[in-house]
């Protein structure tokens, strides 16, 4: 995907999630449950807002003065919400992707921000439907770099981060594969890091599912009875333990 995409994805996914939301704050959210609808909404208002202040350049970095703002009364949260991912649109828009900026990651790029804009808001407009009762499958392209995306900077980011957590064991290799977009990705984690290649190699457990419930598993969206499981699957499972998704 590239930036202009990023931008489709984060005004459709983030208006989707605004609709969503309108006259059921209280509902609540089955994939985040802590959440009604309402806590939905302010976390990834505040979520926009944090990122734009990073892409402005308004802060540097977190360390740099960052103020959380104050959670407005459900009278006005989604005016607020609304404002805020018209405001994040235009920030982005101007943000050249290959500009330094601080993130988390070991990519310190406008980038990193447009995808993981793109991806947070569409996985949660995802939790806002689910919370309503209409859930639909993300878009294959979204969900195909959803993937990449997880692969990339969320298997490992306990570990890269020092974030204590229990042992999960071995994992192997596992391979996951997209049927509707003829791709795979094999995760090896025989030695001490993880390793991901694109294609199919020799693995311990294959994992076969749309890109879309792939990208929805590794969230903890959803179960893993829509995938198709060969091999080892409580490899699967630890596999799945081990990400950082909070």
């Amino acid at each position: 995907m590239d930036t202009p995409r990023y931008l489709t994805v984060l005004r459709e996914s983030g208006t989707l999630l605004a609709d969503a939301a309108e006259g059921r704050f209280h509902a609540h959210v089955p994939t985040c449950p802590e959440w009604n609808v309402a806590d939905l909404v302010w976390h990834v208002g505040e979520t926009h807002h944090f990122w734009r202040s990073i892409a402005s350049g308004e802060i540097q970095d977190p360390d740099d003065g960052y103020v959380q703002p104050e959670r407005p009364d459900e009278d006005t949260l989604l005016d607020w919400y609304r404002e805020g991912l018209a405001e994040t649109l235009t920030v982005l828009t101007a943000l050249d992707p290959e500009a330094p900026r601080w993130t988390w990651s070991a990519r310190q790029d406008g980038g990193f921000i447009h995808r993981r804009m793109a991806q947070e808001t569409a996985v949660h407009a995802w939790d806002a439907l689910r919370a309503i009762g209409g859930p639909a499958a993300l878009p294959v392209d979204v969900a195909v770099d959803g993937v990449d995306e997880f692969l990339a900077y969320f298997l490992g980011l306990a570990e890269a981060l020092d974030l204590p957590r229990e042992p999960v064991g071995p994992v192997g290799v596992v391979v996951l594969t997209a049927t509707d977009a003829d791709l795979s990705w094999t995760v090896d984690h025989t030695g001490q890091h993880w390793r991901v290649a694109h294609g199919a190699h020799r693995a311990d457990t294959t994992v076969e599912g749309t890109a879309s419930d792939l990208l929805l598993a590794l969230w903890r969206r959803i179960g893993t009875d829509t995938l198709r499981i060969d091999g080892d699957g409580e490899a699967l499972a630890r596999f799945l333990s081990v990400a950082e998704t909070e």
